[in-house]
């Protein structure tokens, strides 16, 4: 390919990607209303003290601003390894009354070297592309950075206890009727990407990784009416987990 096609064509892709990703917040498929909708709360109603916000794969940002709208936020960081996406999130982040820094990065290798300190972590839908032993990975580089006093809050692929990844995987597909606002081509790209990307953990596995990263403190905030998905509460300490 020419090289001056390259990125015209990796736009192309990027825009026609976007636009199934897009598809799935504006139908609220994934159920992100109520979830940044709880990140909202907890960010409102519990760190009374101007924080430090990292959003973790943070794509477009749109979300997470309209979450920290209103909270104590006094600076915010984004993650992303898509220059399309962070170019967009540039134009969401202006919108909010705190300095706002965008990294182009891989999100576990800039988390794993240390560097980053946060009050508030937050990960969308972004740690269930990793094995079991990379989210433990991430999981305690993100305990290293925080305070003792912090935050880390997840919203993610989460099945029953007792459920396999391949029943899982059943229950995914049982959506199809419901999601009427895709093609046949919009429904098989992305279930394509979940069957071969996405890894879900039981509620019981999610808990024993938080401990084990040292997190004291695991409570579940939502649980998606699909099932599919759920936001947990992470804090340092040694204290049981909470339900």
């Amino acid at each position: 390919m020419d090289e001056d096609a390259k990125p015209a064509a990796e736009q192309t892709v990027f825009q026609q990607q976007w636009q199934i990703y897009r598809t799935l917040v504006d139908e609220n498929y994934l159920f992100h209303r109520e979830a940044y909708a709880c990140l909202h709360q907890v960010l409102a109603e519990q760190v009374a003290r101007p924080f430090h916000f990292l959003d973790v794969a943070c794509g477009d940002a749109t979300a997470s601003v309209g979450a920290l709208t209103g909270t104590a936020v006094a600076r915010y960081h984004g993650i992303d390894l898509s220059a399309t996406a962070l170019a967009l999130a540039r134009q969401s982040v202006a919108a909010l009354a705190c300095p706002a820094t965008l990294e182009q990065a891989d999100f576990g290798a800039a988390l794993r070297a240390g560097t980053l300190r946060a009050d508030v972590v937050w990960v969308g839908l972004s740690l269930h592309h990793l094995q079991t032993a990379e989210k433990l990975d991430v999981l305690r580089a993100v305990r290293r950075g925080l305070p003792d006093d912090g935050w880390l809050l997840i919203y993610e692929n989460a099945s029953p206890d007792g459920e396999d990844r391949a029943g899982w995987l059943r229950r995914w597909d049982d959506q199809r009727p419901a999601w009427t606002a895709y093609t046949p081509e919009g429904w098989a790209t992305i279930t394509a990407h979940v069957h071969a990307a996405d890894f879900p953990e039981t509620d019981a596995r999610w808990r024993a990784l938080a401990e084990a990263a040292g997190f004291g403190e695991v409570t579940t905030l939502f649980v998606a009416p699909s099932n599919l998905f759920r936001l947990y509460q992470m804090r340092p300490g040694d204290a049981a987990g909470a339900r």
